[in-house]
């Protein structure tokens, strides 16, 4: 609060106190309502106390604002440092990631190409498997071809010689 307001504070308090001692003065005097005078009189000397206290208790939270202020600045320009360390911080992990990841990509590469190389000696591999189980297919087929017709052949021979035996079955019986 500033020294005006207090200034006008004190003399409306004080006008306020010399209305009332000279109402109480005529009321002593002139009025029959003095008791009630006397009342209003002691209420103004209490409402006096109690805005000279609470001008008191203004002065105080004024001067703790200011401080609170002061404490409130000195917080902020901490902060502000603060972000700045982050700030550069962020920048310096930023930079660090990408050259990581940079590294990272190029392993990567490196890897992909290994793989490349694996998988075309895996795929040369795999053609020779396949033309092997081509030959075998083939062999397995010339087996099998071969078997059935030695099993055809052997199937006719048997056929012919039950045929004779029984032809010499047959002639055997008739001559007996």
């Amino acid at each position: 609060m500033t020294v005006k307001k207090r200034f006008l504070v004190l003399i409306a308090a004080v006008v306020l106190m010399a209305t009332g001692f000279g109402a109480k003065t005529l009321a002593d005097s002139y009025w029959i309502g003095h008791s009630d005078v006397e009342a209003i009189n002691n209420d103004i000397d209490t409402l006096s106390t109690r805005v000279q206290s609470k001008n008191a208790q203004l002065t105080q939270l004024s001067s703790d604002l200011n401080s609170t202020k002061s404490s409130v600045n000195g917080y902020q320009d901490q902060i502000k440092s603060l972000q700045d360390q982050l700030a550069q911080a962020n920048a310096d992990k930023q930079t660090e990631i990408q050259q990581k990841i940079n590294e990272i990509n190029q392993k990567i590469a490196e890897g992909n190409q290994k793989v490349a190389d694996k998988q075309k000696e895996v795929d040369a591999a795999n053609k020779k498997v396949s033309d092997l189980q081509q030959q075998l297919a083939d062999a397995q087929q010339k087996l099998s071809d071969a078997q059935n017709q030695n099993n055809a052949d052997l199937n006719q021979a048997l056929s012919d010689v039950q045929a004779t035996h029984a032809k010499a079955d047959q002639a055997v019986q008739n001559n007996q």
